[in-house]
């Protein structure tokens, strides 16, 4: 085989071996959606570039039916977060993103860095405030119990 015809082979499958990917397919994913999940309420509606650049909101309430979650931070009422991520990444199902925001913490607004992932095929996620309340805070994992995550 001649030098240009492996040169030409080789693209052939380089392409062929790229054109189904994600990285391939698509220059930005678009997570959406929400529900009620364990012990809060979340809405999410994250936009996320192959440069890793994300953009949007999310938004987490702990209020009334997840009463027993709130004393580990000091509440006894309410805890709304809402942010606005600046970075995040896709890898399969899973959607991570993070960015800074404010959280609501029985009429107080302090000001945070937060941490998410998401997982669209088990419609679980995890909040975590990495930086404003005085160290890593995390409800834990939750699940969806009504609503839907999708990720396109």
């Amino acid at each position: 085989m001649t030098r240009t015809a492996l040169l030409i082979a080789s693209v052939v499958v380089l392409v062929l071996a790229t054109a189904g990917s994600p990285a391939a397919a698509t220059s930005s994913w678009h997570l959406s959606g929400g529900g009620t999940a364990d012990i809060s309420q979340v809405a999410v509606n994250v936009r996320i570039e192959a440069s890793g650049d994300a953009k949007g909101s999310f938004m987490c309430l702990m209020a009334g039916r997840s009463a027993f979650v709130l004393p580990p931070f000091g509440l006894s009422h309410i805890m709304a977060v809402h942010a606005t991520p600046s970075s995040g990444e896709v890898d399969g199902t899973i959607v991570s993103f993070e960015g800074s925001g404010h959280v609501i913490l029985d009429g107080q607004k302090l000001p945070i860095e937060i941490e998410v992932w998401v997982d669209v095929a088990t419609q679980t996620f995890q909040l975590t405030i990495v930086e404003g309340l005085g160290g890593e805070v995390s409800p834990g994992v939750e699940h969806l119990e009504t609503g839907q995550l999708s990720l396109r």
